[in-house]
């Protein structure tokens, strides 16, 4: 069966991106940096103060991320201290990636979500920031410290889509609110991933965990929607990149091209593990088997860094779709239907 084939069988499986990625504690530790930027005005401030929240309290308590591995800049640590651990200055951004490179582990995570307003113009595009804004040449240099670590990098912000092509490359997932820096108007993108990463509404097939995939059709669909009740002209155009090729794509998928390594970035949650099984034999034989299936897929990606990018597609995307269908078959037996 070819590529697409398999990609298309897994769509149809779990209806369009149902993913089922293998659980935090086999991918390595995730260590996450929510930045906001320049508000503005009252009414912006409040609201990325309000999706920077809800990220930091669902990452540490939906998603089980320890609180000293989720590290929040605001424009002002005043608002809210016991989140806020600096302020979000262009110096302190690329101090935190320092600080977290220097004790992570060589197959850890590092997801950074940057919430606030962009511009572009006059050079490189920038996010605002107190201060000196930040560049995609800060990025490159800040992220440069992460060798190996898969790096996931999410800016709900208006311009945001100019940052994708000179941070894209292997093992980075690029997600951004806009396809070019010259999408300019606010964005509803970031009120929508907050809403990903902290309800229930994104997890598409159901096992407790929502993967960066996930979190992107789910705000893509929502922000398309926002548009249409108001019968507004749509001024932001989602996009995704993880295949290492620079190109947006905002119909990204497991038939990719971009989508499957978004897909294995998993925020956490409850799964069911050899430790959690459940009393019923024949559901206790079926996580059992679903472990060893991500046990497998994590294998494959520990050899990623080794594989030329279509080997390393071919070894990940069959045992994606086996896990999907090994959810399915979860589903059936707890009564939730196919």
């Amino acid at each position: 069966m070819s590529r697409v084939a398999l990609s298309l069988l897994a769509l149809h499986v779990v209806c369009a991106a149902a993913w089922a990625p293998a659980p935090a504690s086999a991918q390595g530790r995730t260590h996450a940096v929510i930045i906001t930027g320049l508000g503005g005005t009252d009414a912006f401030r409040e609201s990325f103060h309000a999706e920077a929240s809800t990220l930091y309290d669902a990452l540490v308590n939906r998603h089980g991320l320890s609180p000293e591995d989720v590290t929040y800049l605001g424009e002002k640590v005043e608002v809210d201290p016991d989140r806020i651990a600096l302020r979000s200055t262009r110096a302190n951004v690329l101090q935190t990636f320092a600080e977290i490179a220097a004790r992570a582990a060589p197959m850890d995570r590092l997801l950074v979500v940057m919430i606030g307003h962009g511009t572009a113009g006059g050079g490189e595009v920038q996010f605002n920031l107190p201060g000196p804004d930040l560049t995609p040449s800060d990025l490159l240099e800040g992220l440069g410290a992460f060798p190996t670590q898969t790096l996931a990098l999410v800016h709900t912000g208006s311009a945001s889509g100019g940052f994708v092509q000179p941070l894209s490359g292997p093992n980075r997932i690029l997600l951004a609110a806009t396809r070019t820096e010259r999408q300019l108007n606010a964005t509803e993108f970031g009120e929508f991933f907050a809403e990903a990463v902290a309800g229930d509404g994104a997890d598409l097939d159901k096992d407790g965990r929502v993967s960066l995939l996930e979190a992107f059709l789910f705000t893509r669909r929502e922000v398309e929607r926002r548009y249409e009740d108001e019968n507004e002209l749509l001024t932001e155009t989602a996009v995704l990149d993880d295949n290492g090729d620079g190109v947006l794509s905002h119909d990204a998928g497991l038939a990719g091209p971009d989508g499957p390594l978004a897909a294995t970035f998993q925020l956490g949650g409850i799964s069911g593990t050899s430790g959690q099984l459940p009393d019923d034999p024949e559901l206790a034989r079926l996580y059992q088997e679903r472990a060893d299936i991500q046990r497998r897929i994590d294998e494959v990606r520990g050899l990623r860094d080794s594989m030329e990018e279509d080997a390393y597609l071919d070894a990940l995307e069959p045992l994606l779709v086996e896990l999907a269908l090994k959810n399915r078959e979860i589903r059936a037996a707890e009564g939730g239907g196919a």
